[in-house]
């Protein structure tokens, strides 16, 4: 029996170039699902797929179709270049052409890409690739080259029919993060704004694709997250409704954001959509002076923001991590930049502090008054000094480290053990007081 062995290059009858799903990962790689269909004979045939991004893992790709039985499958990434060719030429006669010379004639002995040695009459000759203007030869060695990767599969079929499936392969170069805007009304309520950046830096256009985002870790036997290019075009607007660009939902252990309708990813482009807001959000705002021990220092204090994930807060939804921009508006300036933080994943009905930056009026000294410290014991008596120069009312959270096996005493405000290495010291200052704040820790050891 005569088997028919056809070759399908890219001439596919009702193939879909298009329409794939993208799930991108925040490790930098995709899950891509492509449709096929191709038209078969009974018997075998063979086809090939060659519309591949440049990051694609070869070790992912297969093939589920109904229809036909796949015998193999192949993938080929024997791509040509003139190195490799050249390299095939050893001990063959080649040409190489030196800028402001003559032409060179003489064996080839090593070629890699930044060096040539030539066999010459005169004897051996090593050139810098930099230095030549072309090279060439006379043998014509190259039948039907490869200048991109292609999968192939055998396949067997008992009667000719169109066949429909998906490719499914993973591939970096792919990679997504959320970018969140606070815009901050007053000291207790602001606006939030979730947008996700989605990155393709991969040398393939991906037209008409359904995108989801998954958020979570996922374990990989190598890991390696790629640079992501912050060039691209953005199709988000204040003025969107989140519900009608992005769906949420639970996808095991992780969370998968689903965006709406077909959208096209090309090359090289980021594209950047809405995922929540605006949303009116509650926050409390207090100012923080951290230390340690022994530690004296005078600064400004930090400025933190804490924001409880709560329906009642204008939250209850799952947030993925990302980086948080805030800004002031306040009637007639506009939109004012105050400060950037990284924020990790915030589950529903828990809580997240960012911190904006360092207050200008809101200042902390701290000193360590006397330090007395025995074969067995360590005693050391400490003062936290805090200004407020602003117009208005303050929350401040003092917070102290101390090592060891320690008991506080003398202090001047009561104070809240955090942990059995931290205190904090929560206050309030009206509008241009100073307070000073006293305790002692002792430590004791055998």
């Amino acid at each position: 029996m005569k088997l028919l062995r056809i070759l399908l290059l890219s001439t596919f009858v009702f193939c879909q170039a298009e329409d794939a799903t993208l799930t991108i990962y925040k490790d930098g790689t995709a899950l891509i699902k492509q449709p096929v269909g191709w038209s078969i004979p009974s018997g075998l045939s063979y086809i090939t797929w060659n519309s591949l991004p440049d990051g694609i893992d070869k070790e992912t790709p297969f093939l589920n179709i109904s229809g036909a039985d796949i015998l193999s499958q192949r993938f080929n990434s024997n791509i040509f270049t003139g190195t490799d060719f050249f390299s095939d030429l050893k001990g063959k006669p080649i040409q190489v052409k030196p800028k402001n010379s003559k032409l060179i004639k003489g064996v080839l002995l090593e070629i890699s890409s930044g060096f040539i040695t030539l066999k010459h009459s005169s004897g051996i000759i090593t050139f810098n690739r930099n230095e030549l203007e072309y090279l060439g030869s006379k043998y014509d060695e190259v039948e039907l080259p490869t200048f991109e990767p292609f999968l192939s599969w055998d396949l067997k079929s008992k009667s000719a029919k169109n066949i429909e499936g998906e490719l499914v392969y993973k591939s970096k170069n792919f990679s997504w993060e959320t970018v969140y805007r606070l815009i901050m009304k007053n000291e207790e309520k602001g606006e939030l704004i979730a947008e996700a950046v989605i990155s393709n830096t991969s040398d393939m256009d991906f037209r008409s694709s359904k995108i989801e985002l998954v958020e979570g870790n996922l374990n990989k036997i190598r890991s390696k997250r790629n640079p992501q290019e912050r060039a691209g075009r953005s199709f988000s607007s204040l003025q969107l409704d989140a519900t009608k660009l992005m769906n949420s939902d639970e996808l095991g252990d992780y969370h998968i954001y689903s965006l709406n309708g077909a959208h096209d990813l090309g090359a090289k482009e980021n594209i950047t959509v809405r995922m929540y807001g605006p949303l009116d959000v509650g926050y409390t705002k207090k100012y923080v002076f951290e230390n340690t021990e022994r530690r004296q220092k005078e600064e400004p204090l930090e400025v933190q923001l804490t924001m409880e994930n709560t329906e009642s807060n204008g939250l209850g939804i799952s947030l993925p991590a990302g980086k948080v921009e805030m800004y002031s508006s306040k009637p007639g300036t506009g939109l004012k930049y105050i400060g950037a933080d990284n924020m990790g994943q915030v589950p529903k009905g828990q809580f997240t502090t960012l911190t904006s930056g360092r207050a200008f009026d809101v200042l902390g000294n701290r000193k360590v008054l006397n330090y007395d410290r025995q074969r067995k014991s360590e005693e050391a008596v400490i003062e936290i000094r805090v200004t407020n120069g602003r117009s208005e009312e303050v929350d401040v959270l003092l917070i102290e480290h101390i090592n060891g096996d320690w008991v506080i005493k003398d202090e001047s405000l009561n104070y809240q053990k955090k942990d059995a290495s931290t205190i904090q010291f929560p206050l309030s200052l009206n509008a241009g007081e100073t307070r000073s704040i006293y305790y002692t820790y002792r430590k004791e050891w055998k």
